[in-house]
């Protein structure tokens, strides 16, 4: 019988169609330590996992599952080889926004006010964009803390071609065609894999488009398969 391929997924619900597959074994970093949105805050995650450079008490005022339940993680080498061991790991970013306060990068739930968190520096915390060159530094960065590693990083849904998000979609296909990293654009690669399908059948109905439906899970899975065995089968 097969080994499951082993994944880290670092981004946010847009990946759960990943789990409850027989042919996947998802680590435990995402839920258990943070779902990140931006680069710097996939970066900050990969350094936790192999340094444990955030203190116990700090991780309850920067990612998100300590946030949440309001109780420190504390760094386990269980960590570090969860990320040593995937066979793939597979990066959202979906935001230029930074959430930053003392050199450390927090998950957006900080200054969420439906979430009423008890941060002791929202009110401090800056909110900033992120340039094109400062996400493919970071990128950069990342490629070069999972060396050896495959990588697919994978860009956020979309409504209209122009706009903010958009043009992040544009920056990081750019990056990854440049630094040779695989990129999943996921509008796209369902608009040509699925043409008889209507995009719009596939998400929540919300004012700003940001949730896949059972139905577009469904398919964005079957892209993922896809991407995952051609990346592996190529290595």
């Amino acid at each position: 019988m097969t080994s499951p391929i082993k994944i880290t997924l670092l981004g946010c619900c847009r990946q759960e169609s990943l789990y409850n597959d027989p042919k996947y074994q998802i680590t435990c970093i995402r839920n258990y330590i943070s779902y990140s949105h931006y680069s710097k805050e996939a970066l900050e995650i990969i350094k936790y996992c192999k340094y444990g450079d955030i203190s116990p008490m700090d991780t309850m005022e920067v990612f998100r599952t300590p946030i949440l339940e309001k109780r420190p993680i504390y760094w386990n080498p269980y960590y570090k080889n969860e990320l040593d061991t995937s066979d793939l790991i597979i990066i959202e970013i979906a935001s230029k926004t930074t959430y930053e306060f003392n050199n450390i990068y927090r998950h957006n739930i900080v200054v969420k006010p439906e979430h009423n968190t008890s941060v002791s520096c929202k009110d401090d915390i800056i909110i900033r964009k992120q340039t094109y060159e400062e996400i493919e530094n970071d990128i950069l960065e990342i490629k070069r803390e999972l060396v050896n590693k495959k990588i697919i990083i994978v860009s956020h849904i979309y409504s209209y071609e122009y706009g903010e998000r958009y043009e992040l979609v544009k920056w990081l296909e750019t990056i990854c065609q440049k630094h040779s990293i695989t990129f999943l654009n996921p509008i796209r690669e369902i608009t040509l894999s699925f043409p008889e399908i209507d995009i719009n059948t596939l998400f929540l109905n919300e004012d700003t488009l940001k949730h896949y439906n059972e139905f577009g899970h469904t398919i964005i899975k079957k892209v993922y398969d896809n991407f995952i065995q051609k990346l592996l089968v190529s290595s």
